[in-house]
């Protein structure tokens, strides 16, 4: 009896690596369960305003992600801000990131997406609580407030910016 189901599981394994070995592309997962409901908490410590642009693209996937692949599902994000970009946040420079702040207003307004900002940091810059938009939400330390949210069920999501672009002009298919 043994004999016949370790003949049984060896003829299972060689037929599913077969069948491996046939397929021709990658495979996309999607499911019903693909993107449960979930909250998120970005983590932006980024190495300047300049790269908010691009960490609002990884949110923008991210929401994409789930009104195409799971529609019936909820996800909740926030973002707490403590690096050099906090910086975007500050009314003296909202001239220099009108468009960036108009997309994180929208964000904000359109899917409840909240911004959390390190005072510690805005007061490192030499910066009041009177001297940030107020669609923010100061918290005294950013590290803290991350701990908070991810004992409150939040999941954490690094923002980690790169140059997308320079990576495909020298590995992305060439025309």
């Amino acid at each position: 009896m043994f004999k016949n189901f370790l003949i049984l599981a060896m003829l299972v394994l060689v037929l599913s690596s077969l069948a491996k070995e046939k397929q021709k592309e990658a495979v996309l997962e999607i499911s019903d369960s693909t993107y449960p409901s979930t909250k998120v908490v970005y983590d932006w410590n980024l190495q300047s305003p300049e790269a908010v642009n691009q960490a609002l693209n990884y949110i923008s996937n991210h929401l994409k992600a789930y009104s195409e692949y799971s529609p019936f599902e909820e996800v909740e994000i926030v973002v707490v801000s403590h690096g050099p970009e906090v910086a975007i946040f500050v009314k003296d420079n909202f001239e220099k990131f009108k468009d960036v702040i108009a997309r994180m207003k929208s964000f904000n307004k359109g899917y409840g997406i909240k911004f959390y900002v390190c005072y510690n940091a805005i007061r490192a810059l030499g910066y009041s609580k009177e001297d940030v938009l107020p669609f923010v939400i100061l918290t005294p330390a950013g590290v803290a407030k991350l701990a908070v949210l991810q004992d409150q069920g939040y999941r954490l999501v690094p923002a980690i910016v790169h140059d997308f672009k320079k990576i495909k002009e020298k590995y992305g298919r060439k025309k």
